[in-house]
């Protein structure tokens, strides 16, 4: 699928690079551990020394709707390297779901996503990220309702589509609100500030590119906040579609590294530490005893 959309791009747009992308997908048919696009073995020598990253896996299963922009390949329909996955999950880096378009209308899409990833890697998987960050945008609440049903903890999938920043107007994790049952919901959203496409646009100089991230960042760091950045996996060939995408990146790691007040932590890392924060200025305002083995989060 994979091939032929990128033949179909490279007609209809008289795009070169979509063209090279489809010749070469002859190459690494069904070898896709061996493609420069199967980004895992780089992205864990980069990261190796520095931090732990999270990984969101793309699982459509196959009674759901199909969407013409959604993911044409997926880990459940390739022979993926797991084992390599597998280890890096030992090593430290999460593993989520990157759930379809069409996820969203269907709680029962969600948990076979989520319990695939489980299977294959042998632990539990609580955060998730949507395709196209499609929510449902009318109501977002019945979507996040879904999430708690299907047993994640954290969603990452308010964000604007094409411009960096933060949609939820905080920079801070949240409880969503179901105006279903008049509550916050049992799952927190960490607001995506900055995705790869956001900043890398055709033409544009990498300096420019670093520097208004790390604006964005200097801001949301000035105010204590999160900063979540999405890049695409395959980003780390730096090559056809993604050619610069790495570089950029590499450049606001230079700064971010180096900050002592900046923690670098996974998804996971982070909602477990601001739910267990919330139990405590619970238990302050209460004056009751606080007890850290109750919160649900994996």
């Amino acid at each position: 699928m994979e091939m032929a959309y990128n033949l179909g791009k490279a007609v209809l747009r008289r795009d070169a690079i979509s063209f090279r992308m489809f010749k070469d997908g002859f190459t690494y048919f069904r070898r896709p551990a061996a493609n420069p696009l199967f980004g895992f073995p780089k992205w864990r020598r980069i990261e190796q020394p520095w931090l732990r990253s999270c990984f969101y896996l793309f699982v459509r299963p196959k009674r759901l709707k199909r969407d013409l922009n959604d993911c044409r390949s997926t880990v459940a329909n390739q022979p993926v390297d797991w084992r390599l996955l597998h280890s890096m999950a030992d090593a430290g880096w999460e593993f989520g779901l990157h759930a379809p378009i069409h996820a969203k209308e269907d709680v029962w899409a969600f948990r076979e996503g989520k319990e695939f990833i489980e299977q294959q890697l042998g632990r539990p998987v609580v955060g998730l990220r949507h395709h196209y960050w499609a929510l449902d945008w009318g109501q977002p609440h019945l979507t996040f309702r879904r999430h708690v049903q299907a047993g994640f903890r954290y969603d990452t999938s308010i964000a604007w589509k094409d411009r960096a920043g933060l949609r939820a107007g905080t920079c801070l994790p949240f409880q969503p609100f179901d105006f279903g049952t008049d509550r916050a919901l049992d799952l927190y959203e960490v607001p995506s500030a900055i995705m790869d496409g956001h900043i890398r646009t055709p033409g544009r100089q990498l300096g420019h590119a670093v520097g208004d991230s790390l604006a964005v960042i200097d801001i949301i760091n000035q105010r204590g906040g999160v900063a979540l950045l999405n890049w695409h996996t395959e980003a780390a060939c730096n090559d056809y579609h993604y050619t610069g995408d790495l570089p950029v990146l590499l450049g606001i790691f230079e700064r971010v590294l180096h900050d002592s007040d900046v923690w670098l932590a996974t998804p996971q890392e982070l909602v477990r530490h601001w739910h267990e924060r919330r139990l405590r200025l619970q238990a302050a305002a209460q004056c009751q005893p606080l007890m850290l083995g109750t919160p649900t989060l994996a």
